[in-house]
């Protein structure tokens, strides 16, 4: 999984299936033409006997694609527990070697990141269990599906494995974080405890594999080589998400208001092409100078959009965040959109993700010092 911001452009080709927004990148045919060659001249033909090389190819391609569904599968999980959490989907993006569900916002508690997490190796599970039953209790071997059958219920158990081993950003780092979150009650000191577990449980992989090369020199030596290193890079790579303390000024985005700026302009300075955006802002009316006037985005959807009398209301609770203002972020308040203004003695200095900053300024209140060394800390000033 990862997090996206809901006011970035769209790198990917992609396609809508009942408003799933899946994109798939454009080396991974090569790669499904390279597994299937693996399958159909050396895998398949090790295990049954077929009269020519097409019927090889025919079934190393069918599992090719078939393992890709199965790594869809395994990301619909994540998102479809995160879509029934009330956490949107930017996209379903498949890659080389893998997947990953990206969230428009983080979950902002740790049963929401365990249900989540704990989704994906589940549905792995199920396609295992489901693909088991297909070789094992209705087809023999005299079918050429039972090979195709087992074979998928091997790949998803191995799936949903590798996802639970506890290093971050897997399922089970996740998943480890997410517990760490419930005990501790602070996001961050959870965060940083993953990152530690994560560093000891990446050195006794290392620490074994090496033993593994040079005492035990088991026929699985290789193999145990690539998993620690591909384990190394997973954790080096999800570092970046667990060192992610930001300050306030770091999830604002400041938008320059000197001169004669007004909403439409500040309108088209944020959102340049994506119209369909409007509809999760609410923004400050630049025309007014005294109170705090917001108009809705959704009353701006026209491609000539104005700012009039019949759209502009007074601010209240929930349309906007004053960060010298607690009452305005509480956790009792429910946000009228995703995207707000935000306000700093009086003045407005930007639009932010209000459910995002909330969640960062609870998170860091206290000394948060006290458990994360010094030289790693990063105090949230406002």
């Amino acid at each position: 999984m990862k997090i996206t911001p809901i006011l970035s452009g769209f790198k990917y080709r992609h396609v809508i299936i009942n408003r799933w927004r899946l994109s798939v990148d454009p080396l991974l045919p090569l790669v499904l033409i390279v597994l299937a060659w693996g399958l159909s001249t050396r895998y398949y033909p090790e295990m049954l006997y077929l009269p020519g090389a097409l019927q090889y190819w025919v079934l190393g391609g069918l599992t090719a694609v078939f393992i890709t569904i199965s790594i869809l599968i395994h990301e619909l999980g994540h998102s479809t527990v995160a879509r029934w959490l009330n956490i949107p989907i930017e996209r379903i993006h498949l890659y080389l070697f893998g997947g990953m569900a990206e969230l428009q916002h983080r979950p902002h508690a740790a049963r929401q990141e365990f249900w989540i997490a704990l989704a994906g190796p589940l549905a792995s599970l199920a396609l295992a269990v489901i693909s088991w039953v297909m070789y094992a209790v209705v087809l023999d071997p005299t079918y050429m599906a039972w090979y195709f059958f087992r074979f998928l219920a091997l790949i998803n158990l191995l799936i949903a494995l590798f996802n639970l081993l506890p290093i971050f950003p897997l399922d089970g780092g996740r998943l480890l974080r997410s517990f760490l979150w419930g005990v501790t009650g602070n996001y961050l000191r959870a965060s940083w405890l993953t990152k530690r577990s994560g560093s000891v449980i990446t050195g006794i992989l290392l620490l074994m594999a090496l033993i593994d090369y040079t005492w035990l020199k088991s026929d699985y030596v290789i193999f145990s080589g690539i998993l620690a290193l591909y384990m190394m890079y997973t954790w080096n790579s999800g570092r970046y998400e667990l060192n992610y303390m930001p300050a306030a000024r770091d999830l604002i985005q400041h938008i320059p208001v000197a001169g004669t700026c007004t909403t439409e302009e500040l309108v088209k300075q944020m959102i340049p092409s994506q119209k369909t955006l409007l509809s999760r802002c609410i923004f400050p009316v630049m025309d007014v100078e005294s109170g705090r006037q917001v108009v809705e985005g959704e009353l701006l959807r026209s491609t000539d959009f104005t700012v009039g009398p019949q759209n502009i209301r007074p601010a209240q609770t929930g349309d906007y965040i004053a960060l010298d203002e607690p009452e305005s972020w509480a956790a009792t308040v429910s946000f009228n959109a995703e995207w707000v203004p935000v306000y700093k003695a009086g003045r407005f200095i930007g639009m932010c993700d209000a459910k995002e900053l909330r969640f960062w300024m609870q998170q860091n209140e206290g000394a948060i010092h006290l458990w994360i060394p010094e030289k790693e800390s990063r105090l949230f000033k406002i």
